[in-house]
């Protein structure tokens, strides 16, 4: 095999190398100008000192000699002889080169065996120089064009770096003048870079397959300071770090080297990558280093140490291009899936402190270039389809998509002032373009969609029963011929077509509405045991959907592993990394909100509610989905609005629904129509796989929305250890599209006991948790001082508060102390039990931000059990969870009575004062007291 890697590169370097010189008996073939520049070329980037595949090296005359795996590879004086000549023949097995490559020429094969018949004499007089590339030299058919590769802007606004093969361009601005051609450079420059006071700039270039070069030159004269060369191959990134002591390079051979830019001597080499480095990047304060790579990854380095901090793995492809933010503590990367994404850095930049917070599908093609603003406020990015898009960098949103350009944008920089980008283009051509013009107007932001529509009091309502019934009228399958309504009412119909001789129908009833008025329209078939599977649509007047919403999809998925039912609580989603608590998504008709991030491959994407089968949002239903299915993450708006292209789709969600997206309603329908404008409506109701029969009756209510909600305490009549406390819960039922908070208190309990109070379950949910603790001193209860117990539950509907009773706590019965005794404290302040004379003590606080983790400690008294002990950490604000915890939970194990518990917040956790505690999965769900936690932002 080896022997095979060594003939394919001999042979390809002969197959598509130049004749140097012409061959000729009188004339004895000169290494260094003839031969090594053949095996420079062709042969060293797999048979060099360092990778020598078979053992060959090429790299120099003595490592030819020595040969490889399979012997010498000259044989001097003997060509017909040397292994070299006869795998070119085919006199040696395997023939050379393979019959996909060209064969070399006669004139070639005789040039390599005149040197060795004249004895493969080695170097005369100055050896070879390693770095010099032999290409073929190709006759242009037109002037080549001067492609820009690269372009950067000086941080003080008045010159911009235009980087060329061979060649950068320094130019005044804004006046667009030349002041000097930075010439000399070995190949393409890729990367040019200013330092912080703009008084240098560093261009890196090199030689493919040979060696990377950066130059430092100085701006104000144009003159060379100093040349860096290393690497094996071409430089494609370099940054001097922000205190200009360090400059930084990144090449195609994987590695990233550090140069102290006094002395231009290597200091550090940092390995790690798989792929080539493409862009590079410092932070603010230059303690950490951010490299983009071929290999998907970007990773983080701690610049004093030369160490790996993090590696954030979440792109998919190749990362063409890096940035990060000006305050440091945000990077971003794109490249050839499409996508930009935001990475949060933390300020020791350690593995695991390093969330991902923004993913977005930014262009069709792969991006190639990123530039961040000095404000930090505008992230610009161009790609391969050839355009030039204006993001708000906060939250990546689109701002402005610029014309499309006459090639690539291989080069963009935002001028200091962030009024202004600089272009350059792969066609040589440049250009700039004032942001003010192009983001006046998509500077305004988008608003999106509320979940629900606003409420309003629309007064008392007759009941049900007291709504007029008004039968349809056959036939009412057309716009033309639709039954009229009066709202509120109760259509009562059959969906038949025997009379008419259909073997399908559809009953068609029209209204007026005007704009804003909401109304729910609601079926009652299959629950009163008609063998109808009822679907409403709203219509225009003339029979066309109305549309409810626009759904603008930010990231495209699928679902993984398996399908889904309609009664599935989850899907594992691909790119779920990119996936967080409360985005919507989209799959096929139905959009569901994402309640629990799927922890890991092994995991699922949790819909809401928090309990039960999925529901769905804007009366779409619940369907099941095969494996494979597309899926988006969206975002909704408001029908009309304009919105940016990036890509991916945009759905229009009609006015329709088939089964109550809520589930509570089985087969039957509901749809709340909000209208859009004054006029007649129609509301379409049909049998969804189009059956129909004569016993296929409904009723078809219509009225106007009441919000409301019902709270319902469990866990009542509880068994409480002296000293303990027990769980239970208060669950609310949501009427008519009422989605805000509840806030239940509880009062009038008996000496030495307190429960939880004011518990709140919070907007959207369902649930909330309390405890009840009981000192250890408490006198015995009765029925009656539990008597005097009340619970109540308040919200505010339509601006006005709304308060419910609900059923109390019942009898609560003291028992002995138990075995296991749980304390929630402050990593510090040990809590200390109460008594019936000092009362229960202060709950214990902490207080965490949004997108950050604080802890506390979880205390044990064992009175006899030595086994391990599980925990919960019920009611906690939604989006905060107990972090590292592993797959076996919060655990304390045997033999010991503490442990550290972690918090972490998601980012757009609302601020907010909540109680929380533990409970012990052993001797009866024992249960600490509780303890309060502020969600402030910094």
């Amino acid at each position: 095999m080896f022997i095979r890697l060594i003939s394919t590169a001999i042979v390809l370097a002969l197959c598509v190398a130049p004749c140097a010189a012409p061959c000729c008996a009188a004339d004895t073939p000169d290494y260094n100008t003839q031969i090594h520049p053949l095996f420079t070329k062709y042969c060293t980037g797999c048979h060099s000192d360092e990778d020598h595949e078979g053992k060959l090296s090429l790299e120099s005359y003595g490592s030819l000699l020595k040969g490889g795996s399979k012997g010498a590879a000259v044989s001097p004086g003997r060509a017909d002889q040397s292994r070299m000549i006869l795998v070119l023949t085919g006199k040696a097995e395997p023939a050379m080169p393979p019959k996909d490559n060209e064969k070399p020429k006669p004139e070639e094969i005789a040039l390599l065996r005149a040197w060795i018949d004249a004895g493969a004499k080695g170097p005369q007089g100055a050896g070879p120089d390693p770095t010099m590339l032999v290409t073929p030299q190709v006759k242009l058919l037109a002037p080549a064009r001067q492609v820009v590769s690269a372009i950067a802007v000086s941080p003080l606004g008045n010159v911009v770096a235009i980087a060329r093969y061979g060649e950068v361009e320094l130019q005044s601005l804004p006046e667009r003048k030349l002041l000097f051609k930075l010439g000399g450079h070995r190949g393409n420059v890729n990367a040019v870079t200013f330092s912080s006071d703009g008084q240098y700039v560093v261009c890196a270039a090199g030689e493919p397959g040979l060696f990377g070069e950066a130059r430092l030159w100085r701006v104000a004269d144009g003159s060379l300071v100093k040349v860096c060369q290393g690497h094996k191959d071409s430089l494609y990134a370099v940054r001097l770090s922000p205190d200009g002591l360090l400059l930084a390079t990144g090449s195609y051979d994987s590695t990233i080297k550090l140069w102290n830019t006094a002395d231009g001597k290597e200091l550090k080499s940092l390995e790690g990558h798989n792929g080539a480095v493409y862009e590079l990047a410092f932070r603010k304060d230059g303690k950490v280093l951010a490299s983009a790579s071929g290999d998907r990854t970007v990773k983080l380095w701690d610049v004093a140490t030369g160490t790996r901090l993090d590696t954030l793995k979440e792109s998919l492809k190749e990362l063409y291009a890096l940035a990060f933010s000006p305050d440091g503590t945000r990077v971003a990367a794109a490249g050839v899936d499409n996508r930009i994404r935001v990475w949060q850095v933390s300020e020791a930049a350690k593995e695991g402190t390093n969330p991902l917070l923004e993913s977005k599908f930014a262009h069709d093609t792969p991006v190639l270039r990123l530039a961040w603003s000095a404000d930090g406020k505008t992230l610009v990015s161009t790609g391969e389809d050839r355009l030039i898009k204006v993001w708000n960098a906060q939250e990546l949103a689109i701002r402005a998509t610029l014309e499309r350009q006459s090639d690539w944008a291989t080069g963009v920089a935002v001028l200091p002032a962030g009024d202004e980008i600089v272009v350059g283009r792969i066609d040589g051509t440049t250009g700039s373009y004032k942001l003010a013009a192009v983001t006046a107007e998509s500077d305004k932001p988008l608003v999106s969609l509320a979940e629900v529509p606003p409420e309003v009091d629309y007064g008392p309502q007759p009941k049900l029963e007291e709504l007029a019934k008004a039968a349809e009228v056959e036939p009412n399958d057309d716009p033309s011929t639709a039954t009229p309504l009066k709202l509120p009412t109760i259509a009562q119909g059959r969906i038949f077509g025997g009379d008419h001789g259909q073997s399908s129908d559809a009953d068609l009833y029209r209204f007026e509405a005007k704009a804003g008025d909401q109304w729910i329209f609601e079926t009652n078939a299959a629950r009163t045991g008609s063998p109808l599977d009822t679907k409403i649509e709203i219509q225009s007047a003339s029979g066309q959907p109305v549309p409810r919403l626009l759904l603008r999809c930010v990231r495209d998925s699928e679902l993984e592993f398996r399908g889904i039912s309609g009664d599935s609580r989850g899907a594992r989603l691909k790119n779920y990394e990119e996936m967080f608590v409360n985005d919507y998504v989209y799959i096929g008709g139905e959009i569901v909100k994402q309640f629990r991030q799927r922890r890991g491959p092994d995991a699922e994407n949790d819909f809401y509610p928090d309990t039960g089968a999925r529901s769905c949002f804007w009366d779409t239903t619940p369907r099941a989905h095969a494996l494979g299915a597309p899926a988006y993450q969206v975002l909704p708006y408001p029908v009309g609005t304009v919105l940016p292209g990036n890509g991916l789709p945009v759905f229009t969600v009609n006015f329709e629904n088939d089964d109550e997206s809520q589930r509570k309603l089985g087969k039957d329908s509901r749809l709340t129509f909000v209208a859009p404008a004054d006029g007649s409506y129609l509301v379409r109701v049909a049998d969804v796989r189009s059956f129909a029969g004569e016993g296929f009756k409904y009723d078809l209510v219509v009225r106007r929305p009441q919000p409301d909600f019902k709270v319902t305490l469990t866990g009542a009549n509880p068994t409480v250890n002296a000293g303990s406390g027990k769980q239970f819960s208060v669950k609310a039922e949501r009427m008519d599209n009422f989605g805000g908070s509840i806030r239940v208190d509880i009062s009038g309990l008996p000496p030495g006991f307190q429960a939880s109070s004011p518990i709140v379950i919070q907007p959207g949910l369902f649930e909330a948790h309390g405890v009840i603790n009981c000192l250890s001193d408490a006198p015995a209860s009765t029925e009656a001082n539990w008597g005097l117990t009340k619970v109540t539950a308040t919200a505010t509907i339509a601006g006005k508060e709304v308060t419910h009773d609900v059923n109390n706590l019942g009898s609560v019965k003291k028992a002995d102390k138990p075995k296991v005794i749980i304390h929630l404290e402050n990593i510090d302040a040990p809590v200390q039990p109460g008594t019936l004379a000092t009362g229960f003590p202060k709950p214990p606080e902490i207080t965490i931000a949004p997108g950050g983790s604080i802890t506390c400690k979880l205390r044990v008294e064992r009175n006899g059990f030595n086994d391990r002990i599980a925990f919960d950490v019920p009611n906690l604000p939604h989006g905060i969870i107990v972090d590292d915890i592993g797959l076996s939970g919060i655990l304390i194990p045997e033999g010991q009575t503490e442990r550290t518990v972690f918090l972490r917040a998601e980012p757009w956790v609302p601020e907010q004062s909540r109680t929380f505690f533990a409970i012990a999965q052993v001797e009866g769900n024992q249960g600490s007291c509780p303890m309060v936690i502020h969600v402030k932002k910094k």
